[in-house]
């Protein structure tokens, strides 16, 4: 028994220095994430026992963080309102946001306009595949294709 109980702790102390390492991984500031859930808690502070300001309703939406906080994120979104978030309310994946005040070209392969796979409307949201120079490659809804970096937001001119 008291064998088992050694074991126990021994894994406890080697798993908790495991986990220990990765989260002290350092992510850059700021940077782009991805709202996690359908409804997302945005709290004055970061702290459980802030009040509730505000909540995110839809999942995949882009947010920028701005700061961090032990396991808490200030984010703001497209319009710059914000707050804070825990941490596991947020997502790795990434998303963008057409801003281009027109409809936009959705097309098969960079500076090919010939090619067009469909016309997005402004604001529409958008998974992010890669980006490569001034092209940033997308799926929307069920069309894949690439457009023009500047006009996505939730994304870096440097990514």
């Amino acid at each position: 028994m008291n064998r088992i109980f050694a074991c126990l702790i021994l894994w406890i102390n080697i798993s908790s220095l495991a986990f220990a390492d990765i989260s002290k991984e350092k992510l850059p500031i700021p940077r782009f994430v991805t709202i996690k859930f359908d409804e997302v808690n945005v709290r004055t502070g970061p702290v459980i026992d802030c009040p509730i300001e505000w909540v995110f309703i839809r999942k995949g939406e882009p947010v920028e963080i701005i700061a961090e906080y032990e396991q808490w994120r200030k984010v703001r979104d497209i319009h710059g309102e914000g707050g804070w978030v825990h941490a596991s309310a947020l997502s790795a994946k990434r998303s963008v946001i057409v801003v281009s005040k027109n409809i936009t070209p959705l097309i098969a392969l960079p500076g090919r306009y010939d090619d067009v796979v469909v016309q997005l409307k402004p604001k529409i949201r958008c998974n992010l595949i890669k980006c490569k120079e001034d092209w940033c490659q997308v799926v929307c809804k069920t069309y894949k294709g690439w457009i023009v970096k500047k006009l996505l937001w939730g994304i870096y001119p440097d990514e």
